[in-house]
């Protein structure tokens, strides 16, 4: 109990020490990360937060992690191949391998918190854009998930699981 205290006051203070350098018009993305830190529940639960956040810079209204998480783990731990390997370790690797990615589209698409609509919106033109951007990204995603014969990035440590994904879970 004692660790768990000392992790959340170090956890709120940085988040709360970074909020005197950031503008004010990311006080939803740190209310969120805030929400975040305090319902996390699980690691392969923080994984999906992580994900979702790292979307939440390039879309308006955003998913609320809390809500969308366990339906995403469960779609992600049913694409893992195979079957008897979709530990909660193993999504944490698939879920922080797919938020590096986001990260690189999100930089090379320089995109805001104006630029989609919705967290579906954001996932459909990373999946069907045409732009350099997207191109890219698709390549690294089918990395991250071994899609279209691709083989993971070695830094990702999902090749040593010997997992691959059956489809897109998203």
């Amino acid at each position: 109990m004692k660790r768990k205290v000392v992790i959340f006051f170090l956890l709120a203070g940085i988040v709360f020490t970074a909020n005197g350098c950031k503008k004010e018009s990311d006080e939803n993305s740190e209310a969120e990360l805030l929400s975040s830190i305090l319902s996390q529940e699980s690691a392969v639960q923080a994984a999906c937060q992580r994900f979702i956040l790292s979307e939440s810079s390039c879309v308006a209204t955003t998913d609320s992690s809390a809500t969308v998480c366990t339906g995403l783990i469960t779609k992600l731990k049913g694409e893992i191949l195979p079957q008897e390997l979709n530990t909660d370790a193993v999504t944490i690797l698939y879920f922080d391998c797919f938020t590096k990615t986001n990260y690189a589209y999100n930089i090379a698409k320089a995109c805001n918190q104006n630029s989609f609509n919705s967290n579906s919106d954001y996932r459909r033109v990373q999946r069907t854009g045409t732009s350099q951007a997207e191109i890219s990204w698709r390549e690294a995603f089918n990395k991250c998930g071994s899609l279209e014969n691709e083989v993971p990035p070695s830094d990702s440590g999902i090749s040593e699981t010997g997992t691959i994904l059956r489809s897109d879970p998203f």
